[in-house]
């Protein structure tokens, strides 16, 4: 690497002045027209890497580092590094790295394609359950027996469509997605549902029309997920806010309920695949939230007390202009 700078300043002189302390520990000249003037260094420096086994591998470096002057200040710096380990097992161990990504992307494709068969004979399943429980009389106590099959072939049904956007995280395109028209859209879904559980709805935003980077389907999945877990928190009624507003070059949304919140003893649960307190919950949609957001280069986290609310943070980096 090479840094060069012709015409010396004060910033570049203090700089230049704690980088020969820092980094150099001896000096020369070269006699010729112009004279030169040397300084050189040499460090050694380690990086820890984790592989997919959670085992650390160690890999050294040596680092020459050497800042060249002439007599009317200009100064340029050459910094080599050479790897001390053997390279050719750094390289190998890179190849291994990619070829477990390469397998998993391969398995997730493998996922989606037996998803797609999987629906299918659910779906007739489900309907032929359903034209067996038409055929009962309604005092017929095979009809609890077929109404909890049915139950529990929508519980698959929505696990499988969970499993299913999990595979495609990675596969969508992405645009640019304003952020409170998808919210909109989403709460008028759910518009009917709210007025039936005399839940009110709002949102709030500093600027409507702002951006993120992203893909609206997978987003909309994250709102959804959010809000369906508002309503089902709040039985006896009350209110869902979504706040919306900008932090520190980040955009914050922020979706809050006055449900009976979780518990401190399921707090580190709730983002873990499969866990769920809900009786037919599938345990994958907070998971594939998280999972989404950190695709979108963002973080989700929550605050929630105990029977009061819970509110969940998203932040994400904005569109740039």
């Amino acid at each position: 690497m090479y840094y060069g700078q012709s015409e010396p300043n004060s910033e570049l002189i203090r700089g230049q002045k704690i980088y020969e302390d820092l980094f150099t520990n001896k000096d020369y000249s070269i006699p010729g027209y112009p004279e030169l003037f040397m300084k050189e260094g040499n460090h050694r420096i380690v990086i820890k890497i984790q592989n997919e086994e959670d085992e650390e591998n160690h890999h050294s470096f040596n680092i020459n580092t050497t800042l060249v002057k002439n007599a009317d200040g200009t100064v340029s710096v050459v910094i080599t590094c050479e790897d001390e380990d053997n390279s050719e097992g750094v390289r190998e161990d890179l190849k291994r790295r990619l070829s477990y990504l390469e397998n998993l992307s391969v398995i997730g494709e493998l996922a989606a394609s037996a998803v797609h068969e999987i629906k299918n004979p659910l779906f007739s399943i489900r309907g032929f359950l359903q034209i067996i429980d038409n055929s009962f009389s309604d005092d017929d106590k095979r009809k609890e027996y077929i109404r909890i099959m049915i139950s529990e072939i929508d519980r698959l049904e929505g696990l499988v469509r969970d499993f299913l956007m999990l595979a495609k995280t990675r596969a969508r395109s992405k645009g640019s997605v304003i952020v409170c028209e998808l919210i909109r859209d989403i709460a008028e879904l759910y518009k009917n549902r709210m007025e039936m559980q005399n839940i009110k709805f709002s949102l709030m935003a500093e600027d409507e029309s702002v951006c993120i980077p992203g893909n609206r389907e997978q987003l909309e999945q994250v709102f959804i997920n959010l809000i369906q877990n508002a309503l089902e928190a709040m039985e006896n009624g009350g209110n869902i806010e979504v706040v919306v507003y900008r932090k520190n070059e980040k955009l914050v949304i922020e979706v809050r309920d006055e449900g009976k919140g979780i518990s401190p003893e399921i707090e580190k649960k709730i983002f873990t695949p499969f866990f769920t307190n809900k009786k037919n919950g599938t345990g994958l949609g907070l998971f594939l939230s998280k999972k989404i957001v950190e695709e979108h280069m963002g973080r989700i986290y929550f605050r929630s007390t105990e029977g009061k609310g819970t509110v969940f943070f998203l932040e994400f980096p904005l569109v740039k202009t």
